[in-house]
């Protein structure tokens, strides 16, 4: 071959080299290249969530809970939290309530989806949490639902940018799990499902409905907790949730390209909540241990509770009956449970791995109808909590730090530092629910970042 045929070829692979890398520089598929307008509905939005919105404890412990799983607030870190007694359980039968309320406090100029961008107000964000857990023997079924409630608007430069000025957001998210403990419950596996349901609705002149989608996948957990150590080590998977989204009579369908739209603004084919998987180690120092065995109170032995047994109140006049002896087995295994020492160190460290979401993008960007991809690759979350109890049977403190990811571009991670407390404010059975000496506690927590602060309120019951 002549040698200007040669340098000619040699040009030309080089052209064609040089467009193949520019096109995949640029070349967003479907959805568009970053920072262009979205002109198509085929395009996902990622629901993926870097703050920490959880109960208080969990919260001031910066979200390392995996390895901890304990009651109803630890069943959306791991599934095999259902079973797990609290040390101070006595009953075979036994049952727990929570609940408790975060509010993000920077409303202006906030990032709250940690993308880089600033001037979206968050406004009436409320992130609410209740939970509840039913065991009997060595088995658990636990629920804990969550709903978090925000109206986003868009900065003044982009309100021309399509016919949605304002976007209130709803994702209300419930984990139905059941467990079980073996050996001595010393090893907890469980799992059951996660379901999610997300709406979308137009508040900038009244409420329209622009689209909402529900969907459920699955999720398993384990728990190591032996007795003889002070450490325990979880895991758990959880599946994606959701895919495809149900459009609102009012939002026009392109039946030739499948486009959802209303007036300018493209509404995406799907919502995506991806896999997860998480672990946990939690080490606890002090005289304290961190493990304790569960005995309930019909199996405590008759030598042991017959002599506590008292007169019952209720004998008729002239008759001495004494009380069943539950009662007394109840006293005898609160009275051990008091007598063991309080003070403590507890350490508890996680990780969490999020997968991607494809041809994906935020809340926010689907609101301005700007490109900014979310979720191109797995994110991993780094957690850090510790908790002391400061002043025994009374008070608590918590403080950690967890390092957020960023799904987006033109982002980066941000570092949380977090704190709280646990105070034990009244003994009450909340007429008769609960047994005579249930104490009940309130906790507190914040949550501070760049661009973001979030604090939260508890209540529940002291162990």
């Amino acid at each position: 071959m002549p040698r200007a045929a040669k340098i000619s070829r040699a040009r030309g692979f080089f052209a064609g080299f040089l467009f193949f890398v520019s096109f995949a520089a640029h070349a967003g598929g479907p959805l568009g290249r970053q920072g262009g307008a979205i002109e198509t509905s085929h395009y996902t939005l990622d629901l993926f969530q870097g703050p920490v919105l959880a109960s208080s404890r969990v919260t001031a412990m910066a979200g390392a809970y995996a390895g901890l799983a304990e009651g109803a607030e630890g069943i959306p870190f791991n599934a095999a939290a259902a079973s797990q007694r609290y040390p101070y359980s006595t009953t075979r039968t036994d049952f727990e309530v929570t609940g408790s309320l975060t509010f993000p406090g920077a409303v202006e100029n906030t990032d709250f989806d940690n993308n880089g961008h600033v001037g979206f107000g968050y406004r009436d964000f409320v992130f609410a949490t209740l939970g509840g857990i039913l065991q009997h023997d060595h088995f658990g079924l636990g629920t804990a639902i969550s709903l978090q409630n925000f109206k986003l608007g868009k900065p003044v430069q982009f309100d021309a940018a399509s016919d949605v000025k304002e976007l209130t957001v709803r994702i209300f998210k419930v984990d139905a799990v059941a467990s079980y403990g073996f050996l001595r419950d010393q090893v907890h596996v469980g799992g059951g499902l996660r379901g999610a349901v997300f709406t979308a609705v137009d508040t900038s002149a009244g409420e329209r409905l622009l689209l909402g989608t529900y969907g459920v996948g699955l999720e398993a957990g384990v728990l190591w907790r032996p007795l003889a150590l002070p450490l325990r080590v979880g895991a758990t998977l959880r599946s994606p949730v959701l895919k495809t989204l149900d459009a609102a009579p009012n939002v026009t369908t392109n039946p030739a390209n499948g486009d959802r739209v209303l007036g300018r603004f493209y509404l995406p084919t799907a919502v995506d909540l991806p896999w997860e998987a998480e672990w946990g180690v939690a080490v606890q120092v002090g005289r304290r241990p961190l493990n304790l065995p569960w005995t309930d109170e019909d199996t405590l032995p008759d030598e042991v509770s017959e002599p506590a047994r008292r007169i019952d109140p209720s004998s008729p006049p002239g008759v001495l009956r004494l009380e069943p002896k539950k009662k007394a087995a109840h006293r005898i295994l609160r009275r051990r449970y008091r007598s063991i020492a309080r003070e403590k160190a507890l350490f508890s460290f996680s990780m969490l791995a999020t997968g991607p979401a494809t041809s994906a993008v935020g809340v926010e960007s689907m609101l301005t109808q700007v490109v900014d991809r979310s979720g191109e690759r797995a994110s991993v979350t780094m957690r850090a909590g510790t908790e002391v109890e400061v002043l025994p049977n009374r008070l608590q403190l918590r403080a950690g730090s967890y390092m957020e990811p960023t799904r987006f571009r033109e982002s980066k991670a941000r570092l949380h530092a977090t704190t709280g407390f646990e105070l034990n404010v009244i003994e009450w059975s909340l007429f008769g629910i609960f047994p005579d000496d249930n104490s009940f506690r309130v906790s507190g927590a914040i949550d501070i970042a760049r661009e973001y602060f979030g604090w939260s309120l508890g209540v529940g019951s002291w162990y």
